[in-house]
């Protein structure tokens, strides 16, 4: 059965089936609050999607999952005001299933020329992201990727109010999708009020005919209004398809001249490690900063190694079509992973099974780096 809320357009055909006219945007929020993180929904987010301008051609709606309640329900939004629309049994926002339900759900009864969608609660990177305490377990990379080829629909801004999924492992599974054009994402850690919604969406409400491009860079302005230059947060609108497409040419290339070059610069690689690491113990790199240590090292010599690193870092620049954040040093707005020592060992295998993993080279290059 669908349900209507008051200000949505309908018709009535000849054969008497109401159908919802489609509207140019749709902001549909997957929020996961089955978690240490409920009370940052009834604090932060809550009120910031509450407080988004209202355009009948923009409609706003979250699904929720709390902690401290059984049962999950479908909240639609205009300004100053909530409707619950839909209430559902107990659903675990932590497996991939259900994100196919929201997203089939979402594009069924909330139809829109296009589609944003924001996964919310906590990130992991490459890992994967909405961990559900209730029911146990999260989506790993593999299974979100799953989960959108799985639904069919079509995302223009796929945006993550979740901790480190700015990196080029998430980008490259939803690039294999086809169904994702752009990403908005942080290479570090997400602060416990989330995104400013309102800010992010309010351009767009005064503008429903913006693109998919406009609204994801509303959407990194917006976050620079709230938080500022601060060099512990960041923030990213990236082109799905230049970054797929780049991985696939530059980053390959880059892995080669790399593994061309470890018996003679693995210590030069550590060290560019150490210097880009973005969050402590997760072993997640920014590539500009990982290529401008390499590019300043006079031991990095190879003629091949230093032009795969500028292509890479360019390419890079021309997906990446607004970045927030960093403080005084300037990120690339994207990330990768280069587990070494026992986070290799540990977390290897796992990072093995993704696609980016094998296409690029990446895995086997970490591998023979340790086993130096």
């Amino acid at each position: 059965m669908v349900i209507l809320a008051s200000g949505f357009f309908v018709t009535m055909p000849a054969s008497g089936v109401t159908v919802v006219e489609p509207s140019e945007w749709t902001i549909a929020v997957y929020g996961d609050a089955d978690n240490n993180l409920e009370g940052a929904w009834d604090k932060y987010t809550d009120p910031a999607l509450l407080g988004i301008p209202t355009n009948d051609k923009v409609k706003v709606v979250a699904a929720l999952d709390r902690y401290s309640t059984s049962g999950a329900e479908v909240i639609e939004y205009a300004y100053g005001t909530s409707v619950v629309s839909a209430t559902y049994d107990e659903k675990n926002f932590g497996a991939w299933e259900t994100l196919v339900w929201f997203l089939q759900d979402v594009a069924a009864t909330y139809p829109s020329d296009k589609l944003a969608v924001i996964l919310w609660d906590h990130g992991g990177g490459w890992w994967g992201v909405c961990w559900d305490d209730t029911d146990g377990g999260y989506i790993s990379a593999n299974e979100l990727q799953n989960a959108v080829t799985t639904a069919g629909v079509y995302i223009d801004v796929l945006g993550f109010d979740a901790c480190m999924m700015s990196s080029v492992e998430v980008v490259y599974g939803m690039y294999q999708t086809g169904l994702v054009g752009m990403m908005v994402a942080s290479e570090q850690l997400v602060p416990y009020n989330g995104f400013p919604y309102d800010l992010m969406f309010a351009p767009l409400t005064a503008n429903p005919e913006e693109t998919r491009e406009q609204v994801a860079d509303d959407m990194v302005a917006g976050w620079g209004m709230y938080y500022g230059n601060k060099g512990w947060v960041d923030l990213s609108a990236l082109n799905v398809t230049i970054l797929g497409e780049i991985v696939t040419e530059e980053f390959t290339a880059w892995v080669g001249a790399m593994q061309a070059n470890l018996m003679t610069n693995s210590g030069d690689y550590a060290f560019a490690f150490k210097k880009s690491e973005m969050v402590k113990r997760w072993y997640i790199c920014d590539v500009n900063i990982f290529a401008n240590t390499m590019l300043a090292d006079r031991d990095v010599a190879d003629p091949a190694l230093r032009d795969a690193t500028m292509a890479l870092k360019a390419a890079v620049d021309l997906g990446v079509n607004l970045q927030s954040g960093g403080g005084k040093t300037q990120l690339s707005g994207i990330t990768f992973w280069f587990g070494i020592g026992s986070e290799y060992t540990n977390y290897g295998p796992m990072y093995q099974t993704l696609s980016f993993a094998g296409d690029t080279g990446w895995y086997d290059f970490v591998s023979a780096f340790n086993a130096l």
